[in-house]
């Protein structure tokens, strides 16, 4: 793996790779460029792809949205909030990047090289994130979409082809699955009204704290509600 800026026969690789031609291929080269880099490099100017990551993590986001909500008219927001969350996260982007094979032309500092950062989960998806970052910045809109779609569109496929609408408590407990996050918990706030006209008022709990909270004649729906409002608080976070 590359230590120091790639050269224009490298970047050749990678455009070819990526299937996707630049006009400024400075901009390519950037989103190539690791934050280790730059830190073993003090006196070149402080720069790397964390800035063309967090936009293309932006636009990915869009984009797989974008592409759920035309294929799948059927499903309900918070079943697609965790589909969405099973692309958009690492794990996935990670997968994408090595079968391009990115980490290959990651630019790095000599001790995350050695350390092996070329094969680590959150370079690779990061770096994918950069990538789409700099097409967006170099070729548009239209070009970014195209380059997601080609990426990333068989994998949104495959989600929206997996079962039907789920439970939103199923929901709940797969998107803290995909975020390395423990099982939620239910707790009983209230129970008020007549025996025959009976209202609970449930809390979701996740890591020790209430989340979320709904109602329901039945414990279950109230469940289910504050459930779903977890989701969507979650994933506006």
């Amino acid at each position: 793996m590359p230590t120091q800026p790639l050269d224009s026969e490298q970047l050749d690789a990678v455009e070819n790779a990526l299937k996707i031609r630049f006009v400024d291929r400075d901009v390519l080269a950037l989103a190539l460029t690791h934050q280790s880099y730059a830190n073993e490099h003090p006196d070149e100017p402080p720069v790397s792809n964390e800035r063309l990551e967090f936009l293309g993590d932006s636009i990915v986001g869009m984009l797989v949205a974008d592409r759920m909500y035309s294929g799948a008219p059927e499903l309900a927001e918070g079943d697609l909030t965790v589909r969405r969350s099973q692309i958009v996260r690492r794990e996935t982007l990670a997968t994408v990047a090595r079968a391009i094979g990115l980490g290959e032309w990651l630019v790095m500092g000599k001790g995350e090289s050695a350390a092996g950062g070329d094969k680590r989960t959150s370079n690779l998806a990061d770096t994918f994130e950069a990538v789409v970052g700099a097409v967006y910045t170099d070729r548009g809109y239209r070009q970014a979409r195209t380059f997601v779609n080609r990426w990333l569109g068989e994998h949104v496929d495959e989600v929206l082809r997996r079962g039907t609408r789920k439970d939103p408590k199923s929901l709940l407990q797969e998107y803290l699955q995909a975020n390395g996050s423990k099982p939620p918990r239910y707790q009983l706030l209230s129970e008020t009204g007549l025996p025959s006209d009976l209202l609970f008022t449930m809390a979701v709990v996740i890591d020790g704290a209430p989340v979320a909270y709904g109602s329901g004649s039945r414990k279950i729906d109230a469940e289910r509600e504050a459930a779903e409002r977890a989701l969507i608080i979650l994933m506006a976070g």
